[in-house]
C-alpha cells in the first residue's frame, strides 16, 4: 500500500469539471466512504474535503415557509 496521498482528482476530465460537477463528485465520494456514519458524520468529512480540493459551497436553494 502507498503512503502517497491523494491532493487531488484523478480522474479524466476531472480539472475540466464545473464547481457544481466537482460537489456532486465529493457528495458521491464521502457517501460511499463514510454513508454508514451518519448525516453529521458525513457533513464533517465533505467539509473537510472541500477545504483539500478547494470547491466552493453552492448558494444555498430558495427555502420554503
Amino acid at each position: 500500500m502507498s503512503d502517497n496521498e491523494q491532493t487531488e482528482p484523478v480522474m479524466d476530465g476531472a480539472t475540466d469539471a464545473t464547481n457544481h460537477e466537482k460537489l456532486s463528485g465529493l457528495i458521491e465520494q464521502v457517501n460511499h466512504d463514510h454513508g454508514s456514519e451518519g448525516a453529521a458524520s458525513m457533513a464533517d468529512h465533505l467539509r473537510d474535503r472541500m477545504d483539500e480540493t478547494g470547491v466552493e459551497p453552492e448558494d444555498e436553494g430558495d427555502t420554503e415557509d
